[in-house]
């Protein structure tokens, strides 16, 4: 079996994520008969079919699902090894793409981005929002550089750097009895509430399950997508939620229904930013770490 080449790798990569011959052939810049020969061509070598040429739409087939990300891979290696012979240790430069989680992107990104555009004057930013998982497999696969999340991150292939701790505060209605006392609410206590949780995904439902399961605290049927629809549910009385400090002044704001108390013994949730081990630009993602940090002020 002859070996693929690197634009053979590019260009399957680009179909599968544009599912479309064409529009993979204007990302490289190629046209669309070359890129299409080549792709048959690099089939042709691996002995398999990578994807399925529908009429209005172009499909990866389990074979070429299965080599994906190993494609991704190795075009994100290539490139770290330009980068190595090429980077400037001086300052970081270039495209750089911070994946970070829905539970911390709406609330710290807005002070964190001018601050690396500042600090940082010589690298494109781009900003994803995943969940967990999904910017986990996004970071290994070379899809993003950097990962901001709350969950513990470290691996062989991955260096970790701890941010900060972000304290879980327990939300309620306006209306709700807790609303009429202040200080810390007792584990006894919250044990008693019907606690609410976002939906399957998000690291904070699984924080939230893990203390609820740890106390006999009971959860709902109840489900919500996002941090501000729980909210929202909370507000409006069905039920009660953990709800992270650093999303308190956006969620629990005045004449937005809810209010929020500290929970005895100060769970908190810790904030890591990730990067692969293998990347040339590891002091620069310290210091961007560092940036993070220095928001991180509960």
């Amino acid at each position: 079996m002859s070996r693929p080449t690197l634009q053979q790798l590019a260009y399957f990569v680009a179909v599968a994520d544009e599912r479309s011959f064409s529009r993979a052939a204007d990302v490289c810049s190629v046209s669309q008969p070359a890129l299409s020969a080549q792709l048959r061509e690099l089939e042709s070598r691996l002995g398999v079919q990578l994807v399925e040429r529908l009429p209005r739409d172009v499909r990866v087939t389990p074979a070429g699902a299965a080599l994906l990300p190993r494609a991704r891979m190795v075009l994100t290696s290539v490139d770290e090894l330009i980068e190595i012979a090429s980077t400037d240790d001086a300052m970081l430069r270039g495209p750089l793409v911070v994946g970070v989680i829905p539970t911390i992107a709406p609330y710290l990104l807005g002070s964190f981005v001018p601050l690396i555009l500042q600090r940082l004057p010589g690298i494109e930013l781009f900003i994803e929002e995943l969940q967990t998982e999904l910017l986990i497999a996004a970071l290994r696969s070379g899809e993003v550089d950097l990962a901001l999340c709350a969950a513990p991150l470290g691996s062989e292939t991955l260096s970790v750097a701890h941010v900060g701790d972000d304290p879980l505060l327990v939300a309620f209605s306006q209306n709700h009895a807790l609303a009429s006392g202040t200080g810390e609410i007792s584990l006894k206590e919250f044990a008693k509430l019907e606690v609410l949780l976002l939906n399957d995904g998000h690291c904070l439902r699984d924080q939230t399950l893990s203390l609820c399961k740890e106390i006999h605290a009971t959860t709902t049927d109840l489900r919500a997508t996002s941090l501000p629809t729980l909210v929202q549910m909370v507000a409006a009385g069905i039920g009660v939620t953990l709800l992270p400090a650093m999303a308190a002044s956006v969620e629990a704001r005045p004449g937005n229904g809810v209010m929020v108390r500290p929970l005895a013994g100060k769970p908190s949730r810790r904030i890591e930013l990730a990067w692969r081990s293998s990347t040339p630009r590891a002091r620069h993602y310290k210091e961007i770490a560092a940036m993070a940090s220095s928001l991180l002020t509960l």
